[in-house]
């Protein structure tokens, strides 16, 4: 959630999402050879390891003894699911950070199996959600951010994705305490649509009847990243309010029984930068694939699971912000001023430190308009050559008011009228009524500066411009 109070995209943090993983058996058959389980992610262990957190849904109850079958689970050629508890260790050496546990499966085998699924979590330090009424939700700290971390789903045990009071409930919770908010769900096709025939509920809507519907109302509610999986296959990925929703990733590990052909072969890894409000920033599709020897995966040259969700994304959202690259990587088109203003300070903060020259323009150098000029050139943005002429562009806004990505000016000596210097917003404290601002320093090169910490630009003060629209 987004907060004044703390200097805005001088983090960008990745977050890692897989589909379901179960690589277990059904409760009437032997539990198959561990297939070196404790190996099973060696291939992905970099990417993990790269990634803030790693979040992913469990298809399976872990479960060592037998216990009471729940038979109103079993549908056609479906079956109950279960695989020994020691596999949470293999999920935590992996680097699996938050499990969704809202997967029908889960519920396999009633109270017993939840209990020892819940256990098997704790006892490997993996944080989970979605058993209702008992651990709907969980919240973790990871390089200085607080996660917040919800799950909703169809199936009995899980919060209902349907109920919107109960959403809206969950996520006030997380939104007075964490920075960013992932939001997990599975459904049934049974029971759920993609996306409703006639358009999207409202803020009102007492009943969700689509996913589409479900994950825009989670993040009007406060989600930054949604994620869904439940139905095995893989499902388009769309922005709403620049933030990432992904419907559907298929299989990441699939039981032994699932064909390796075709769609379900696919086992995409998403890879997903946000800012340090949650606002996307950009993302990538890392593609694998199952091989003949089930369960294990190997990198697909061919990026099938791109494909999917390319052309996915393409058909169900046509006017979607989210561009997909056919080697998967994900770019937002958003021109929001939001997140123009978040992608000029994570620009401008990649300069921090270079010299100051009086003329320079950069990209080594700067003087103070030259830099301005500079970061929003990278945008595409082309402002006057002098702090006197930016004074002009724009919109002009009181010191109460600002905005990240505002234009801060200042005189050139406190007995002067003209202005002398320029600088950008980067944060506001609105309750101390404050800004930080980054700017070239003739004395300092470029750095942030907390504006009601140095009385030589108090004094100096002149005004602000807004050029973002």
């Amino acid at each position: 959630m987004f907060s004044y109070c703390r200097v805005l995209a001088q983090r960008v943090s990745k977050i890692v999402f897989t589909g379901e993983l179960n690589f277990g058996t059904n409760y009437q058959r032997k539990t198959p050879k561990d297939i070196e389980y404790d190996r099973q992610y060696d291939f992905a262990k970099e990417i993990f390891a790269s990634a803030s957190a790693t979040f992913a849904t469990l298809g399976t109850v872990l479960m060592d003894v037998d216990g009471t079958p729940n038979k109103s689970n079993m549908n056609g050629m479906e079956r109950l699911m279960r695989m020994p508890e020691r596999y949470a260790r293999c999920l935590s050496r992996a680097g699996f950070t938050g499990m969704s546990l809202v997967d029908k499966h889960v519920a396999d085998f009633g109270i017993e199996g939840l209990t020892s699924t819940t256990n098997a979590m704790r006892d490997n330090g993996i944080k989970f959600a979605g058993i209702k009424s008992l651990h709907e939700y969980d919240v973790f700290e990871r390089g200085g951010l607080k996660y917040g971390f919800a799950a909703f789903g169809t199936s009995v045990h899980a919060p209902d994705m349907r109920d919107t009071a109960d959403i809206r409930r969950v996520l006030s919770v997380l939104g007075k305490e964490c920075d960013i908010i992932v939001v997990a769900f599975s459904f049934r096709p049974q029971n759920f649509r993609l996306k409703s025939i006639g358009g999207h509920g409202s803020a009102t809507t007492q009943y969700i009847s689509d996913a589409e519907t479900f994950a825009h109302f989670c993040v009007d509610a406060g989600a930054d990243i949604v994620y869904g999986n439940g139905d095995g296959k893989i499902h388009p990925v769309d922005l709403y309010k620049d933030r990432l929703i992904i419907y559907g990733m298929g299989h990441f590990c699939a039981p032994y029984v699932l064909s390796a052909n075709g769609e379900l072969r696919c086992a995409p890894v998403v890879e997903v930068s946000v800012f340090d409000d949650g606002t996307f920033k950009e993302g990538f599709i890392h593609s694998y694939r199952r091989s003949e020897q089930l369960p294990r995966l190997v990198l697909d040259a061919g990026k099938e699971a791109v494909k999917h969700m390319k052309t996915l994304t393409e058909r169900e959202f046509p006017n979607s912000e989210l561009t997909i690259s056919d080697e998967g990587n994900m770019q937002s088109r958003s021109m929001s001023a939001r997140v123009l203003a978040l992608k000029l300070i994570d620009e401008a903060d990649k300069h921090k430190g270079k010299r100051y020259r009086g003329g320079a323009m950069g990209p080594m150098v700067f003087d103070c308009s030259g830099f301005t000029s500079y970061v929003y050139s990278q945008l595409g943005i082309k402002l006057k050559r002098s702090s006197r002429d930016q004074y002009t562009e724009g919109v002009a806004v009181s010191k109460d008011n600002l905005l990240p990505g505002d234009l801060v000016f200042f005189k050139g000596s406190a007995s002067s009228r003209s202005i002398g210097h320029v600088g950008m917003v980067v944060s506001v404290d609105k309750e101390a009524k404050t800004f930080k601002f980054i700017h070239a320093s003739p004395s300092r090169g470029i750095v942030v500066d907390d504006f009601s910490h140095v009385a030589y630009y108090i004094k100096r003060y002149v005004g602000a411009r807004r050029i973002l629209n």
